[in-house]
């Protein structure tokens, strides 16, 4: 695998030109992009749709305190500059206590491991992966991969540790500020599942009190209400929209409206000393209705 170095020393504009994942250096893309632009006539032209369209995975930074920790910008399937940052994971919480967070935040018990070293994305076939060691043989780490109209998402966890891991849930934030569609600050435009019910605005389904479901609704916790493993946001300007899951490993959805963002926050097995475990889901880009995405989804489900 080859490091990657910090986005910040080029602008986003030279990101998406330079085909981060394709391989091209700056130069190399240049040289194309000028060879494009004297092409015979009836030879395709380069456009704003062929520049901006289309899955890109770039590693970001963008908490001040902890670079690569861990961040990454995916943009969406259809032409767009604007991208979701996934912080990936934001937190791992144990019996044991809290193993890592990614950012300081001083309403949450303190991490067993202040002060740990920064771990650089390394790009992989597709996209981007890394993996972190704690002082306490505990090891994790992701993998975030372009996949049709999605990312293919992966965590693990090894324990290589003295004692078990008990009780383990993830935090995954699928931050939208910096995708404009997206982006309002409310829980009006986040939907979950119900039973019998269909696609419920988040804060409407927070207030049915029977559990039919089998996805909980709330920070770590909450009553079972969902009955897919699925939070979608819809978008502000076209009948499109963004899905997060993971899968059968999804533990509880939720929203912030004061920090636009959406969670499908995963849970992992126990772990043993020696144990190891490997999860995976998906942030997925859907043109159409949420009714439609049902269809696809539950097609999916069946292929």
């Amino acid at each position: 695998m080859r490091t990657l170095t910090s986005p910040s020393v080029v602008s986003r504009r030279a990101v998406l030109q330079g085909a981060v994942l394709g391989g091209l250096s700056f130069a190399q893309s240049a040289a194309r992009g000028a060879r494009a632009s004297s092409s015979p006539k009836g030879e395709e032209q380069p456009s704003y749709a062929t520049h901006a369209k289309g899955i890109r995975i770039i590693p970001g930074q963008w908490r001040p305190h902890y670079p690569f920790e861990h961040i990454a910008w995916v943009s969406p399937a259809w032409p767009s500059q604007d991208y979701v940052w996934i912080d990936f994971p934001e937190a791992i919480f144990t019996r044991q206590g809290l193993l890592y967070l990614s950012h300081v935040n001083p309403r949450v018990p303190p991490v067993l491991f202040p002060d740990l070293p920064s771990v650089r994305w390394q790009r992989v076939p597709g996209g981007i992966a890394y993996k972190r060691v704690l002082p306490n043989k505990v090891a994790f780490g992701g993998k975030i991969t372009a996949a049709k109209n999605a990312v293919d998402l992966e965590l693990f966890i090894q324990n290589k540790s003295d004692g078990p891991l008990n009780d383990i849930t993830l935090q995954t934030c699928f931050f939208l500020r910096a995708i404009a569609e997206f982006g309002a600050y409310t829980t009006d435009n986040k939907f979950v599942h119900l039973p019998d019910a269909g696609w419920v605005p988040f804060t409407e389904a927070r207030q049915r009190k029977e559990e039919k479901g089998s996805y909980r609704l709330g920070w770590r916790g909450g009553p079972k209400l969902a009955d897919l493993p699925v939070m979608i946001t819809r978008s502000a300007v076209a009948d499109r929209l963004i899905a997060c899951t993971w899968g059968p490993h999804t533990y509880s959805l939720v929203c912030n409206p004061g920090h636009p963002c959406m969670h499908a926050d995963p849970t992992f097995p126990d772990l043993r000393p020696g144990d190891s475990a490997t999860i995976r889901g998906k942030l997925i880009f859907f043109e159409g209705s949420p009714d439609e995405f049902t269809r696809a989804w539950s097609d999916g489900q069946r292929s």
